[in-house]
């Protein structure tokens, strides 16, 4: 593990000063969603992730 987030009350996270390299965000709490992000560091990446239970 390289570090945790909290969702802010609309749903956005950030990691801050990642390094370059290609990271894999799980949410907990929900079925199991992972997705793998390409961080090329110094910049911005952004990414929604779609999460949701079953009805």
């Amino acid at each position: 593990m390289v570090d945790t987030a909290t969702t802010a009350a609309d749903g956005a996270f950030r990691f801050i000063d990642l390094s370059a390299g290609e990271y894999t965000v799980i949410a907990a709490g929900y079925p199991p969603v992972a997705t793998v992000l390409q961080v090329a560091g110094g910049g911005r990446t952004e990414r929604d992730l779609h999460l949701g239970h079953e009805d």
